[in-house]
């Protein structure tokens, strides 16, 4: 791949995790306190946003090898199969996607777009299509989130295009 192109699909993906990171930001805001630790669902919506930003960051290293865990991280509480665990709070969660909306720009930047592996041996895809599943698993764990909200609180959450910030309602 040219590296005008590398460039152009980075400041997309850039721009898309962004916005994904600010429309969950504004979620996690709008979670009420009972939903945030309701055992109502299979998994707690505490516990299913702490997966989706735990494996979006993980994602964002160039490598298995490379990545560093955030200060605040739990060892299992991205692991779906434990039970039992003393929850995060929203605002531990909303220091935790800070932390990678900080490095987000950094991050994409030093990845290797045209690697023909994606670094981490359970995926077996090249690293663009990669950060795109990336992508896919954080808008599915945040359509979840949007589904909570709206079926319990009854209440919608903004539309963000893209990293500008541009709010579009629901």
């Amino acid at each position: 791949m040219r590296e005008e192109d590398n460039t152009a699909i980075k400041s997309a993906l850039i721009s898309q995790y962004r916005a994904s990171l600010m429309m969950f930001r504004n979620a996690i805001n709008l979670c009420s306190p009972e939903l945030w630790l309701s055992g109502r669902y299979p998994n707690p919506t505490w516990q299913m946003v702490y997966h989706a930003l735990f494996f979006m960051d993980l994602y964002l290293y160039p490598h298995l090898d490379d990545c560093k865990s955030w200060e605040g991280h739990r060892k299992g509480y991205q692991d779906f199969e434990r039970k039992d665990l003393d929850p995060y709070t929203k605002p531990e969660v909303l220091q935790f996607l800070s932390y990678i909306d900080n490095r987000l720009e950094s991050a994409v930047n030093g990845i290797d777009l045209n690697a023909p592996e994606c670094g981490f041996y359970w995926y077996k895809v090249n690293k663009l299509e990669h950060q795109l599943v990336n992508l896919k698993h954080l808008q599915h764990h945040l359509g979840q989130l949007q589904d909570r909200i709206r079926n319990e609180q009854g209440e919608g959450i903004g539309w963000i295009r893209d990293g500008s910030g541009d709010v579009r309602k629901d």
